[in-house]
């Protein structure tokens, strides 16, 4: 039946066949932005950032080299210029970490502190940030006003902030400098490793649940990527599953359990077949300390699966048979 009386439906009053469509008079098109809020921009075959990443596997089983080397990579490419580390094992694991250059005043333990404490760090680098920005302009207007104006027509309080700036004192002071390599706001990252069992992932109020749902949007959008090891992907006490639900990547390590593998499928609504699926596991396993990588954020559909970071997976149910090998080694 067609509600306002002037449809295309058949009329027969059984299923789809007895809906009816009529356009309205005005359409209004919905238009995604041409560039996504609270992006990092990434090379061609490089994973979207900011990221909620979950690393799984065993104990052993190559997550944190993975992750420490992941996280090498992306600071030479200033994608990452500080990270942060949670855990209880630094000191066993410091030779791992030493290969993504995280200094060990970056390393918390996991209380039920933790995150609060790296909420307040990423809002210092925000604060940082915008005092650079503004020590900049400051800088660039003095030197304007000395070329163009008499010192009697600047106003008292633009003095002033040029005289609490040293600039009074030294007219040849440099140029105001930011910290890092590359002057843009703050590309952060944190790497929850070990704390299964700990006050971070025990107790609700270490807010770790909310802080991954909305790990892009913390400091008024300036955000912080997030990449959390754990021995089993979705153990009872394990990760909670709005942050399952919320990851951006996974990466996921040979395990006994191939249910864990199954609930992973299931619960990705992954679109390849159970059997692609656990061919393209068992291909990425066989590998000494070999990993999938599922991107659910992907860049495009032909690189969701990947066999560690440098091989891309295309099965039949993806109507492409081939392996191809990513470029940003």
């Amino acid at each position: 039946m067609d509600t306002n009386g002037n449809g295309n439906g058949n009329g027969n009053g059984n299923g789809k066949d007895s809906i009816s469509f009529s356009k309205t008079k005005k359409t209004l098109d919905v238009k995604p932005p041409k560039k996504p809020s609270f992006t990092i921009e990434t090379d061609d075959d490089f994973l979207k950032l900011h990221t909620l990443t979950l690393v799984s596997g065993k104990r052993g089983g190559g997550k944190s080299v993975a992750t420490a080397n992941y996280m090498r990579l992306c600071k030479d490419k200033q994608y990452f210029q500080r990270c942060w580390l949670i855990t209880p094992t630094y000191a066993s694991n410091k030779e791992i970490w030493n290969i993504a250059d995280i200094e060990s005043s970056d390393v918390l333990e996991p209380t039920v502190t933790a995150l609060s404490e790296v909420i307040k760090l990423v809002e210092a680098e925000k604060q940082e940030w915008e005092l650079f920005l503004q020590q900049k302009e400051l800088y660039d207007k003095f030197h304007t006003d000395m070329k163009h104006k008499a010192i009697k027509n600047i106003k008292s309080e633009q003095l002033m902030a040029y005289y609490e700036m040293g600039l009074l004192d030294d007219p040849n002071l440099e140029r105001p400098k930011w910290k890092y390599d590359l002057e843009c706001p703050p590309r952060l990252a944190l790497i929850i490793d070990d704390c299964l069992g700990t006050d971070l992932m025990a107790r609700r109020t270490a807010g770790l649940v909310n802080t991954a749902i909305k790990h892009r949007h913390l400091s008024d959008g300036l955000g912080l990527s997030i990449f959390m090891l754990v021995q089993s992907y979705c153990a009872q006490g394990g990760v909670a599953r709005p942050i399952r639900e919320n990851a951006t990547s996974l990466w996921l390590f040979k395990i006994n359990d191939f249910n864990q593998i199954r609930k992973v499928k299931e619960e990705a609504d992954l679109p390849v077949s159970e059997e692609d699926f656990e061919n393209m596991c068992n291909y990425c396993h066989e590998k000494p300390y070999g990993f999938i990588l599922i991107d659910f954020n992907a860049k495009s559909e032909d690189k969701r699966f990947r066999c560690g970071f440098d091989e891309y997976l295309h099965c039949p149910s993806l109507n492409n048979k081939e392996l191809m090998k990513s470029k940003h080694t």
